[in-house]
This record gives structure tokens, C-alpha cells and sequence, in this order.
């Protein structure tokens, strides 16, 4: 088996997702991890998956861009290694940002988790109208490393939300046992 990254953005429209997985699926190709959205009017989408070890890339990568191009999307692959280099990480954490938007807030917010090797899983940021107001939303889903102090990681969350002017939550996510 071959794993494959596709990439994949364009002007957001219906049948997007159904026309690039059914060129997949005309190759025998399993679609293991996958994250979509759509970021104002364009849509974006990221895929692993996996191929059969016969797949000719160059003609799967054609039949790709001929797929996307009747949807207007622009689509690059990338031929990754076997297997995962590791395991990926489950989130711990869910931290929040709320405030008025300027910029600066995710590199700031994200420059401090880095220093405390803070592994980001997930990042997605909103500007919602709110009682005639723009309010800039950002959630992460996060991986907070054993041994990690967390009275002082906390006090360092509080000062840059006072720097920056807006609110910093931090939950602990819920685990739940199978029955």
C-alpha cells in the first residue's frame, strides 16, 4: 500500500467532496484521516489515504486534477512514508479565545504554547456578529505534555490574555470509558 496526502481548496459549492472521493474511489483508494471546512467562500480539504501498491500516482494525480477542475478546485498530492512516523496524539485540552479581533492573537497564543511544547491537534478560528459586534473566536484542541506545571502554564495564559485584551479558557477534555 501507498499513503498518499491530498490537498485541496477552492470557491466553496455543492458536490465538491463527492467529486474527489469518487476519483479515489475509482482507484481502489481508502480515505484513512480527513479534515474539511470552508474558511468564508472557499472550501479546503485535506485527506490521507491509502492506495494499492500498483496504483500508477501519475494517472490517479491526473484523474484527481480533471475531478477538481469540474468543481473548480486546485489539488496537489504528496506520496507519504509506509506507516506513521508515530502515533498521533489525542487532544487533552480544549483552549479558547475570545475578544475583540486585531492582529496578532493566534501567533502570540500559539508562540506561547510552543514554548511550553504544547502540541496543537486542532485550530480553527471565526469572527461572529454578537449584539452588533465582532467577536473573534479561536479553538484549539491541544496535547499538554506530561509533567507540564500548570499553575505556572495557567498564570502565563492569564498574562497574555491581559496583553492581548481578550479571554483565555483551558478545559481539560472528558474521557469516557467503553462499556
Amino acid at each position: 500500500m501507498k499513503r498518499i496526502a491530498l490537498t485541496a481548496i477552492g470557491r466553496d459549492r455543492p458536490g465538491i467532496v463527492a467529486s474527489v472521493t469518487k476519483a479515489l474511489f475509482d482507484h481502489s483508494c481508502n480515505i484513512e484521516d480527513s479534515s474539511m471546512t470552508i474558511l468564508q467562500d472557499e472550501f479546503s480539504m485535506i485527506l490521507i489515504t491509502k492506495t494499492p501498491a500498483d496504483t500508477d500516482l501519475e494517472t490517479l494525480q491526473y484523474d484527481l486534477k480533471v475531478a477538481g477542475a469540474k468543481v473548480g478546485l486546485t489539488i496537489n498530492l504528496k506520496e507519504m512514508a509506509e506507516e506513521p512516523e508515530g502515533v498521533a496524539l489525542a487532544a487533552t485540552h480544549i483552549l479558547s479565545v475570545s475578544g475583540a479581533d486585531k492582529a496578532g492573537i493566534i501567533y502570540r497564543t500559539t508562540e506561547l504554547l510552543a514554548q511550553w511544547e504544547v502540541n496543537i491537534t486542532d485550530l480553527s478560528t471565526k469572527i461572529l456578529r454578537i449584539n452588533d459586534q465582532d467577536v473573534y473566536i479561536m479553538m484549539m484542541e491541544v496535547f499538554l505534555p506530561i509533567g507540564l506545571d500548570g499553575a505556572t502554564f495557567s498564570e502565563r495564559l492569564d498574562t497574555l490574555a491581559k496583553a492581548l485584551g481578550v479571554e483565555i479558557s483551558l478545559k481539560e477534555i472528558e474521557r469516557y470509558e467503553q462499556l
